[in-house]
């Protein structure tokens, strides 16, 4: 015997880009993500996924070397005008506030900033503020 089936959320049928649809799941009455686009329960941890994407696909914060010796950050903002967090390490906390054009980090180990274009630069630990190359120019 098979169960019936679940009726899809407006977020799974949903045609908009990614980067939108977090507002559809919302939208259904939640105020907090669900397990899957599809549906389901609150109370699992994988519901957390969201946020730990944020860090890791909006803000791109990765190790670059075993434990974070040393850190990357890739921001790809998408249709965003900015984001910020902070993401705990073995190293203490890194911080990154990522505008389309310009990344500021604070980082107690060195990090590598790869950039729109591709390309790589290396930078202290410490603070740093980095115009990103190959971004778009903001509208204002």
């Amino acid at each position: 015997m098979t169960a019936p089936a679940r009726p899809l959320s407006p977020a799974s049928t949903d045609s908009r880009p990614s980067d939108q649809r977090p507002a559809a799941l919302l939208s259904t009455g939640g105020s907090a993500f669900r397990e899957c686009g599809e549906g389901g329960s609150y109370c699992h941890g994988w519901s957390a996924t969201p946020s730990r994407d944020l860090l890791v696909y909006t803000l791109g914060v990765t190790p670059a070397e075993p434990g974070y010796a040393r850190m990357r950050v890739a921001p790809r903002l998408g249709a965003l005008s900015g984001a910020r967090g902070a993401v705990p390490t073995p190293q203490g906390l890194v911080r990154v506030d990522a505008a389309p054009d310009r990344v500021r980090i604070e980082s107690p180990v060195p990090v590598e900033v790869l950039h729109p274009d591709g390309s790589l630069t290396h930078h202290p630990s410490g603070s740093s503020s980095v115009a990103l190359a190959g971004s778009a120019p903001q509208k204002g």
